[in-house]
This record gives structure tokens, sequence and C-alpha cells, in this order.
């Protein structure tokens, strides 16, 4: 298990919440927007999506990300086998905390988070995190070139590969993938990855040319590897190696 916040959980306000798959940690500045509330109450975010995950794990890693406040970890990690490792990416300083948190009052173990986002080569790049007003974005954050770094709503985050994030001796089976636009550099920079495991991918496409868009990223990252698209389910594109 990576370590997680203290008995105390993390140091901003917060409150419990639980479904079917576990216990969540859900700050309360992300309260009102559509996940934390969901969850809030009881629901899962993406249901279909994640009774197709849990069902197509695979027998190796799983990769997903953004975790945000680890909504999808408990019920993913629930499905996999004992030996195999879930590794996740947040790279929100309140959301990577609220993940943590969420990861260590499920009693999680085999569950790798990186306070990090990925993309086709490692960097330093400006993530918008909050709204003109001052409101958390949550769940909506990205990366804006055209703004500075202020600390506040504008933060500066480690951008790094998928590849340099899973070792060369695991397999992973699984790619899931929501965030926010970047899927394509994400893949990029999972290229290892994807040649030597050929993992199912899912990523979000809430365009149908999104999909298509990201089929070539996939033919031009790993060329020996030929995909094709699957279908679609909650506005998430199924990729499989054929």
């Amino acid at each position: 298990m990576t370590d997680g916040a203290g008995p105390a959980g993390p140091d901003f306000g917060f409150s419990y919440a639980a479904n079917e798959y576990g216990f969540y940690c859900v700050p309360d500045h992300y309260r009102g927007r559509e996940i934390a509330d969901l969850l809030t109450g009881g629901g899962v975010y993406e249901p279909a999506t994640l009774r197709f995950l849990r069902r197509h794990l695979g027998d190796g890693d799983v990769v997903t990300g953004g975790a945000f406040i680890g909504d999808f970890i408990p019920a993913l990690r629930g499905a996999m086998g004992k030996k195999t490792i879930l590794h996740t990416f947040e790279p929100v300083p309140v959301s990577f905390a609220a993940a943590r948190e969420t990861i260590r009052i499920n009693g999680l173990e085999g569950v790798e988070i990186h306070q990090v986002g990925v993309g086709a080569t490692a960097s330093k790049q400006p993530l918008l995190v909050k709204r003109p007003g001052g409101a958390a974005i949550s769940a909506g954050e990205r990366v804006v070139d055209e703004m500075e770094v202020d600390g506040d709503r504008v933060i500066e985050i480690d951008i790094v590969t998928i590849d340099s994030l899973v070792p060369a001796a695991r397999k992973v089976s699984l790619i899931h993938l929501d965030v926010e636009g970047f899927e394509q550099p994400a893949l990029e920079g999972a290229a290892r990855v994807i040649a030597e495991c050929r993992p199912m991918i899912l990523c979000e496409v809430p365009k149908p040319w999104k999909a298509r868009a990201i089929l070539k990223t996939l033919s031009e990252a790993a060329p020996g590897v030929d995909y094709a698209i699957m279908g679609t389910i909650e506005n998430n594109a199924i990729f499989v190696a054929r």
C-alpha cells in the first residue's frame, strides 16, 4: 500500500463516502461537482465502464488515471489478482491527497500512486486548478501553456511517461485514461508498454473523431501492434490489439 494520510486524514476539510465498491475521501471544496456529489449519495461514477473494466482486467497490471479522488481505485483493485499492481497518477495536490486517503481507508495493497501527470516526454508544465473566482475546478484541471504559474490558480507539475512509471519487468493488461484531452501524448509516452504488452486500452472520447485520432496515435507509437476500435461505453472508446 502506498503511504496514505495519517489517522486524522488529509489536512483540509473533507468527509467520507461509500458505495458498493468501497469508501472515498471527498474534499469539501469539491462539493457541487458531479463525481463528488455522486459518491456522497452512494452512487457510482460511470458504472457501466467500471463493470466492463472489472470483467476485462486480464492477468497483468493495470494503469489508470488521472486518479482524481480515487473513485475508480477500489472497484478496480478489488477485482485484480493479488500479485498484480495498479499504477495510477494524479497531479493535483488536493486530489492526490484524497486519493491516497481513499486507498488507505480501503486497506488496499498493490496500489502505486504518483503525484504527476503523464505525457509523451518528461517535463514540467503549468496546470490550471482553480476558476477565476477561486473555486476548485474538480476533475477538469488542465495543462495551460498560455498561463504563468502563480502557485494558486496555476501550479507547476511534473509530467512523466507511463513507460517510466511501470517497471520494464511488469506485464500490463489494461490502460485506462481520462486525462482531460491529453490521452494522445500519454499514449505516446507508453510506447514500450504498448509494444511489449499489447494491453486493452480505454480512453475518454467526447467526440467520435477523437477515437480515430487515438487509433492513429497507437499505430504510430507501436507500429507492430494492430489495434481496432471495439466500441464505446459512456464516452470511453475501447481499443483492442488484434
